[in-house]
């Protein structure tokens, strides 16, 4: 294969670009009716009663949502070190303590049982991540929240049609955060989004994300609209535009399709690939397939074979526990520290070619 592969890929067609510059004519690039638009139709994708702010960042989304929620210094939150940095950072941009737990051996997820075992009267919140697209058990999440009055914000960034038993991610918690970077099953270059049944937690969101203003700024535009505004709090900047927003709309048209294509691919993996391990997953949950993940001996020899060969991979993820920033800090994570030795991403997107996946399929089979 001459052509390299990427492990993540865009699928964007010719819509995306047609409503970009249908925006770009409107002349409203900021903040406007098709950021509103994309709300609306995300919330009611992911099911009823529910509401949705639309920001520039799932990193936003989950520390706005702390922050609207009275995480505050002093309190105590719990993360798994399985996870992006953002997950880990917002918890200490509020000035919270942050509390790293151990994972799933089969899935990556949060192990509750290990999260259970660091709450203390300090811990306020927990944020578990539905790791490559799989979701976390929430029934279980949700029984240790009530339990100890814990706050749930989940990080979805790969679980955007993802369901936990017949429900969609979305449903389960206080506040669930998403992303639509631009590797994401729902992509949109930059952006991110908070979904919640409570309305007034989601205009909280909103008014924290637009530097505490009182009222839908981008209104004072308009032809009727009103100059006057007031600044009732400290607020952030964080607010999604309509040109981000406009290829949401168009990426959630297609995005069960995109879903569903991951499946199909991940089923060709599951069948084909020979002397690799897989992660284990349960079938009573829909995985979205954000990621392809295969554990394997010398990881990082198998990464580089692969490369000669022109297919991407990459790691999801180095464990927040092995970085400088953190290590000094925390330690004993037996399961990631296992798990991080083998394993590895392979490429996962929906425009992957019948001819590029047989590739994939022969090159790891004949290395590993």
């Amino acid at each position: 294969m001459n052509k390299f592969i990427p492990v993540a890929k865009p699928y964007i067609t010719q819509e995306e670009k047609e409503i970009v510059l249908e925006v770009l004519e409107s002349g409203i690039l900021t903040t406007g009716k098709y950021t509103q638009e994309f709300e609306k139709k995300f919330a009611s994708y992911l099911g009823e009663n529910l509401y949705c702010v639309g920001l520039n960042s799932a990193t936003n989304a989950l520390f706005l949502s702390l922050l609207a929620l009275g995480i505050k210094e002093g309190d105590e939150v719990i993360v798994p070190t399985w996870t992006f940095a953002s997950t880990a950072q917002v918890v200490e941009w509020v000035g919270a303590k942050l509390i790293l737990c151990d994972i799933d051996e089969k899935t990556l997820n949060l192990d509750v049982k290990k999260a259970r075992k660091l709450i203390t009267s300090k811990t306020k919140a927990i944020i578990p991540v539905h790791i490559g697209g799989y979701p976390c058990e929430m029934d279980e999440i949700n029984a240790l929240a009530k339990e100890f009055n814990l706050k749930i914000i989940e990080d979805a960034a790969h679980a955007i049609g993802s369901k936990y038993y017949d429900v969609k991610i979305g449903n389960h918690s206080d506040a669930v955060c998403f992303s639509f970077y631009a590797t994401k099953n729902l992509a949109m270059g930059e952006g991110g989004a908070v979904v919640s049944r409570d309305k007034n937690l989601i205009e909280k969101i909103r008014k924290l994300s637009y530097l505490g203003i009182n009222k839908e700024f981008y209104r004072r535009y308009e032809n009727k609209g009103n100059w006057f505004y007031d600044i009732e709090e400290l607020g952030y900047k964080a607010n999604l535009d309509n040109i981000h927003a406009s290829i949401g709309l168009i990426q959630l048209k297609k995005l069960d399709l995109m879903n569903q294509k991951r499946n199909e691919i991940a089923k060709y993996y599951y069948d084909n690939l020979k002397n690799v391990e897989f992660n284990e997953y349960d079938k009573k949950h829909y995985n979205s397939y954000h990621l392809f993940m295969i554990r394997v001996k010398n990881r990082n020899k198998f990464m580089q074979k692969l490369r000669e060969k022109n297919i991407g991979t990459s790691l999801h993820f180095r464990p927040l526990h092995k970085h400088t920033f953190y290590k000094s800090r925390f330690s004993g994570f037996e399961i990631a520290d296992k798990i991080y030795e083998k394993i590895l991403s392979i490429p996962m997107y929906p425009s992957l070619s019948d001819s590029e996946i047989d590739y994939i399929v022969d090159t790891i089979n004949r290395i590993s």
